[in-house]
């Protein structure tokens, strides 16, 4: 049982400085790019999964957050809050690292996630663009067709 405890703290005094050293350098690149992502999120428009997925594989804790509350705002649309879901690989990087996995794997892990959070991004997207524009061309249909029936009853109406 010591045996079991003693290994456990021997491994810990190992991991925790580089734990350290790895959190310390992600919390400097989130509070670097935190307001950079924000602005360029809200800018983005119809492009908006592109830059979500793409800013969302850059390891930064709150961004997920952030993107939630920016959807909340109706400021970006769910495909990008999606994308950003898709992509964000916050807590992976650090035990990635901490297992010594190879960088070309966790490249390519990152590459596929944010392919996949474009992807999905955009789909959400056009699939609510086309039931959103179905919906307004139903409505604006009901709408002139109840102006044209107005009408025609004026002016059936009217003597000439």
């Amino acid at each position: 049982m010591l045996d079991v405890i003693l290994d456990t703290l021997i491994d810990s005094i190992k991991l925790l400085p580089f734990l350290f050293i790895t959190y310390l350098l992600m919390e400097y690149i989130e509070h670097k790019m935190k307001h950079k992502s924000k602005e360029t999120i809200q800018k983005s428009g119809k492009w908006g999964p592109f830059f979500g997925s793409l800013l969302g594989i850059f390891p930064q804790c709150g961004f997920s957050v952030s993107a939630t509350n920016l959807y909340a705002g109706r400021v970006i649309t769910l495909g990008t809050l999606i994308a950003v879901y898709l992509s964000t690989s916050d807590e992976m990087l650090p035990i990635f690292i901490s297992e010594a996995v190879s960088p070309i794997i966790i490249l390519k892990i990152l590459a596929i996630k944010l392919v996949i959070g474009m992807i999905a991004g955009f789909i959400i997207d056009l699939v609510i663009n086309v039931l959103t524009k179905n919906k307004i061309k139903e409505n604006t249909y009901a709408i002139l067709n109840k102006y044209v029936k107005k009408n025609i009853v004026i002016v059936t109406k009217m003597e000439f």
